[in-house]
């Protein structure tokens, strides 16, 4: 519960609200309409629930019992005797309160400690929920803005290719220019429109991914930051691996999981061993055998109960044998994800360390595409290249654009992944992401 409580601290500390759609105005939506977060809260409510039944049958049992009776009593009489012949009418009553408190029953013990280790397991599901919540969103939301880019660099070379065009038309109507360039440019129109649409698709169906999350529609991202820094990650990837299979809560789940089989099998061969009881009893009566009518009494009784398991139609043997099969299977998710975490953190952390030298390097060349492009335009002025020189200088400009954002992005996915794996990716860490993107002022 420690750790999942630093979850929600993180995103108690007053951390500012932002204009629009942003990653934490987001996650605040996701947090209250999100069925598999709500899902995994129920389940350790409902396991919590459990363990205090397990842990009930080693506390004292107590009960009250009362009765009252009204009966008639009639003798025949003895033979030879009539006047032995006896009836009678009189209320009876009886009460008794009664106590049990297991003395020895390692088997209810040890099925307690099975259960509270279910309810760490699921504890560590919900912390996984959670940090799995984020990753979800920072990936979504990286795509939507991934998407969102790519339209808008597709509209602006769209809007610079049609004013080619219109230009080559005028200078064709006067034979100023091939009827060759004038086709090229409006085959290139045509395809930028129609990728243009689809991409115009494509954004739209990021952003139903996004609602997916939330519930209700998200209408308008918070672009990211170009200048922003970006830190490698801190130590080497060795000791992240180490923090992966320390801190993961799924895969501490796991670990949950087999330590609650192991105590079950403990538990179920437990159940080979006698149990003792105290049992404390006090009772009043004003009856005894068949209601039949006698002074008051009252008796309290103290004892201790010993219950000796003989057979039971090999059920024992077989809950061993369940416990066992379902120990091995724990061991084996925990085995393979602990490889998969490893491949996984390795995996984002390289990513990751790369992604500075990644950015810097599409910032040259976006910059050495607009040089390019720019003499094109003017080299096709002088008649020095053809129009597929710049129409193609125009395509590569597009693509170092998107590629620029692209490094970028890819460094939020790296990042992401690297603070999920190794069980990071809570409150301050989404802070930092919000941080990284650029808020919009609210419209009046």
């Amino acid at each position: 519960m420690r750790r999942l409580c630093l979850l929600w601290a993180g995103l108690a500390l007053g951390l500012p609200a932002a204009a629009g759609d942003d990653l934490l105005s987001l996650y605040d939506r996701a947090l209250q309409a999100s069925p598999a977060l709500q899902g995994s809260q129920d389940t350790v409510d409902m396991l919590k629930a459990q363990e205090d039944q397990r842990g009930a049958a080693l506390r004292p049992q107590i009960s009250i019992s009362g009765n009252y009776s009204f009966n008639y009593f009639h003798s025949n009489p003895v033979s030879g005797n009539p006047r032995s012949e006896t009836a009678s009418t009189y209320p009876g009553t009886r009460a008794s309160i009664n106590l049990q408190q297991p003395l020895f029953d390692l088997q209810a013990y040890l099925l307690m400690k099975s259960q509270q280790a279910k309810t760490s397991q699921s504890e560590e599901d919900l912390l996984a929920a959670h940090q799995k919540l984020i990753a979800d969103l920072i990936d979504r939301y990286v795509d939507a803005l991934e998407a969102s880019d790519k339209s808008t660099i597709l509209a602006t070379e769209l809007q610079s290719t049609e004013q080619q065009l219109a230009r080559v038309k005028a200078m064709q109507a006067r034979q100023m220019a091939l009827i060759t360039d004038l086709y090229e440019l409006e085959s290139r129109t045509e395809t930028l429109r129609t990728q243009l649409i689809d991409n115009d698709n494509n954004a739209r169906i990021a952003l139903e991914k996004l609602r997916e999350l939330t519930g209700d529609a998200v209408t308008e991202l918070q672009p990211v930051r170009l200048d922003i820094a970006q830190p490698p990650p801190e130590g080497n990837i060795d000791a992240w691996t180490q923090q992966a299979g320390q801190l993961n809560p799924e895969l501490q789940s796991l670990k949950h999981a087999v330590e609650s089989a192991r105590l079950s099998i403990n538990a179920y061969r437990a159940g080979y061993l006698p149990r003792l009881e105290l049992q404390v009893s006090e009772s009043y009566s004003n009856t005894i055998y068949n209601n039949r009518q006698t002074s008051p009494y009252d008796v309290t009784t103290a004892g201790v109960q010993a219950t000796v398991p003989v057979y039971d139609g090999s059920n024992t043997d077989a809950k061993i044998r369940e416990a066992s099969a379902r120990k091995k299977l724990a061991e084996s998710q925990m085995e393979q994800k602990l490889r998969e975490l490893e491949k996984q953190t390795r995996a984002a952390y390289l990513d990751m360390q790369t992604s500075p030298a990644r950015s810097t390097a599409t910032d040259r060349q976006l910059a050495a595409r607009e040089k390019s492009r720019l003499a094109m335009e003017k080299g096709y002025g002088l008649g020095a290249v053809t129009i597929v020189d710049l129409l193609n200088a125009e395509k590569q400009l597009s693509s170092a654009k998107l590629e620029q954002r692209q490094a970028r992005y890819r460094y939020f996915k790296a990042r992401s992944l690297l603070y999920f794996q190794t069980g990071k990716l809570i409150g301050p860490e989404l802070a930092k992401f919000n941080d990284w993107l650029v808020l919009r002022d609210k419209k009046p």
